[in-house]
Order: structure tokens, then sequence, then C-alpha cells
């Protein structure tokens, strides 16, 4: 019996709405090639139709819809509104819990749009590649930028950051951390400019190049106590540390990518793609249309084949702290796997060279990780019934 559209979200848990492929900035390597404003966005139907398949069929308890874009903020306060309120309301009915994270560049969040939003239990994650100066080499409105992030802070309101590691900053992530840490932002994330939309006509990062970015973001969190972390280094750090399950099988289901299998995202055409990048190259299906296994199962092979390549993964040591590459990245770029891969190792002898401060940075992140852990219990159990 061929697969429906309905079995393949019981397996998927979260969900990226591609709200438009709008956008009020024009970042040099922005990996959805997001256009002017002026641009369709996501229907009040066709997204009821997507939190629908979502809600009513994920065997999942805890699931999300993540807005995301383009610039997801183009669209008005009340549509996310109606929206949310739609989702959560049938999410409780299915005894589900249901969040709403929503990545912007953070230009269009003023102080009543934060209040409504935040209002509305949203989860913010903004896009900053540093200081003004520094975020506008690729992405422009650094100030603006900035602005928003101190509004997050004076509001304490809770925000991830996401840092796009380029040309324009891989060398001056100390400069870039020390400034987070007086804005107010206390953890971010990288990501390595990828081969994907108009980061196709970019110049990628060396190996040596990606490498030396993630030594110094561990050198700054060894230095200044975790004042400020990085999630993908700590990852590092933390398998180092304490080796890893199950390394033998590599492929993506055991290293953390779950495009199209866990996880897809869903464009404001109701298109289905493996992942919320790359869009052109990766679409599974649509949600008003009926379902073709075979051209899923066929998408999903293509998009995580490693080819041949990955055999030399079997005898290195560095898979320990390795994530094997971005399966939208590799099929676009032999390249961008070899920098990958040589900033990994690279990073594995320093790790090695350094083991005393990388064990003992793991055990600083975890005790402090433990300790936040009993204070949340605290107060949960000081909270009436």
């Amino acid at each position: 019996m061929a697969m429906s559209l309905e079995q393949l979200f019981e397996s998927i848990g979260y969900v990226t709405l591609k709200m438009t492929p709008g956008c009020n900035l024009k970042c040099s390597y922005c990996n959805v090639e997001a256009l002017t404003p002026k641009t369709p966005k996501m229907e009040m139907g066709q997204y009821r139709r997507i939190a629908d398949l979502l809600i009513d069929n994920s065997k999942a308890h805890f699931i999300g819809l993540e807005f995301h874009g383009g610039e997801p903020l183009l669209l008005p306060d009340d549509w996310y509104e109606e929206a949310i309120t739609y989702a959560r309301t049938k999410a409780k009915a299915r005894n589900k819990v249901i969040e709403f994270p929503l990545v912007t560049n953070g230009t269009m969040l003023s102080e009543k749009r934060l209040d409504r939003l935040n209002g509305l239990g949203i989860r913010f994650c903004l896009s900053c590649d540093g200081p003004p100066a520094i975020n506008d080499e690729l992405r422009g409105a650094g100030e603006r930028v900035e602005r928003a992030l101190r509004l997050l802070r004076e509001k304490r309101v809770p925000k991830g950051v996401i840092t796009v590691l380029s040309p324009s900053n891989w060398h001056r992530m100390g400069e870039v951390m020390t400034w987070f840490g007086e804005i107010g932002v206390n953890d971010f994330t990288i990501n390595f400019m990828q081969p994907q939309g108009r980061g196709m006509e970019s110049t990628l990062l060396s190996g040596k190049q990606m490498f030396e970015a993630m030594r110094d973001i561990f050198e700054h969190m060894y230095e200044n106590d975790l004042a400020v972390t990085e999630a993908e280094t700590l990852l590092r750090v933390t398998r180092f540390a304490a080796g890893r399950e199950n390394p033998a099988p590599l492929h993506c289901s055991e290293f953390g990518c779950q495009a199209g299998k866990t996880y897809v995202a869903v464009d404001h055409h109701g298109v289905l793609h493996a992942c919320g990048t790359d869009l052109a190259n990766h679409p599974i299906g649509h949600v008003d249309k009926p379902f073709d296994e075979a051209h899923y199962n066929d998408t999903l092979a293509r998009l995580h084949d490693k080819g041949s390549w990955v055999v030399r993964c079997f005898d290195c040591n560095a898979k320990q702290i390795c994530n094997h590459s971005c399966p939208t990245s590799d099929y676009n770029s032999d390249d961008f796997k070899e920098y990958d891969c040589e900033s990994t190792k690279l990073l594995w002898e320093y790790f090695c060279k350094n083991a005393t401060r990388v064990n003992e940075l793991a055990d600083r992140y975890m005790s402090r990780r433990m300790q936040l852990r009993r204070r949340q219990i605290e107060v949960e159990e000081q909270v009436p019934a």
C-alpha cells in the first residue's frame, strides 16, 4: 500500500513554514534567494491545511511550526494571532504541545510588535553576523538589528541568534562574541556560509578558515568562563570529552540531519520540501495533491547519499566530533564537503593537543547545565498545581 501524505506526517514533528519569498534585505549569501517585499505571502487557508496535517497526524507529543522566509515579519500581526490561536487550540484538543519559533532579521521588530507577538507565545530567533560594521558587509541594516537585540534584552524576552560564518567575520569571532556579551546575547549558533541560493555565487570559506573561527570561539568561551556560548562548538567539545554513542553508521539519520524524515519545509504555494534551504532542488510533494511515494524516496536517497566519498570516514578519528557535512550543501558543491572535512580534522587535532582545556570546558558547561536544571526544578516545585 502506497504511503499517503497523512502517513508521511506521522513521523514529522517540526515544519518550517516559508511564509514568503520576500525580504526587506538582500544578504549577499541568502540561501533562499529572497526577493523584494512585493511578493506573495502564505494564505491562511494554506497555513491551516499544513497545521492540520501536522497536528492531526504526527505521533510526536512536542511539535513545532516555525515561521520563516524570506522575512516572516512582512506578514501582519493579525495573521499570526489567527494562525497561532488556531494551531494551539487544535493541538490542545489533541493533547499535544506546540511551539512557534520565528526566524527574523529583526529589522521590523518594533517594541509594539514585540509585545504583541511575544504575548502570543512566539519564540524569536534573530540573524546577526556581528556588530553593525561587520554585519553590514554582507547583510546590511546592522544598526536596526542591534536595536532589536537590545530591545529583546530590555524586555527580557528569550531569543536565539544565528550567525553565519563568512568572509566578513570568520577572523573576528572574539570581537563578535565580546560585542554579543555587551548587548545581552549570551548564546548563539554558527552556520558556515553555504553553497545555496545566492551563496552559490560567493567565495566559500576554506577549511582552515572554518577551523580558525571555531578555534577562536572555543578560546573565547574558555578564557571568559562561558560568558557567551556557541552551540556548535560546544557540541564538538562535549563529543570529544564524553565520546559519542553509536559512532559507526555514517549517514544523516545517525548524525543529526532529519531532512524529509522527521522535519519538512512548506513554501507559500504549499509545496513540500525535504529541507528549508535550497528549495529549488528537493521538493517532495504538495499539501493539496496525492503523495508520490516513489518521488519522495528518490529525492531523499539523492539528498542523503554521500557516495564513495564517505568511505574515508571509517578510519578517521575525527568522526567522533564530525557532523559529516550538510546534505543540501554537499549536493551543490564537492568543495564544501572537502572544506568541512578539513576543518573538522584540524579541530580534532587541536582538541587532542589541548585535551585538558577541552575537558575542563566540557565539565564547566555540563556543571552549569545541571545547576540551571536544578533551579528550574525548584521553581516548578513552587508553582501551585
